[in-house]
């Protein structure tokens, strides 16, 4: 394969990590209206742990440190985007 190859199938790898993420933010604030409507915190940890390990568990160990970082933004964005809904 050669190195545009390469960069091609990242770059579609990319657009489905987009359109993933929106579908991700947009059941975010279905959760938020939930959220909402029970007075519950946008904050949970122990589901966010939950998530880390469940994740985790499904990849190989040499990217565990990446999905953390990576899903640690999800989350801060998450709980952003949520707490301007509620």
């Amino acid at each position: 394969m050669t190195l545009d190859n390469l960069r091609a199938e990242i770059d579609a790898v990319d657009d489905e990590l987009a359109a993933l993420l929106a579908r991700r933010m947009d059941l975010a604030a279905r959760v938020a209206a939930i959220k909402r409507e029970t007075g519950m915190p946008v904050f949970r940890p122990a589901r966010e742990r939950a998530i880390l390990e469940r994740l985790g568990a499904r990849i190989e160990p040499q990217y565990l440190s990446a999905l953390q970082t990576i899903y640690e933004a999800i989350f801060r964005a998450s709980r952003a985007y949520q707490e301007g809904l509620i």
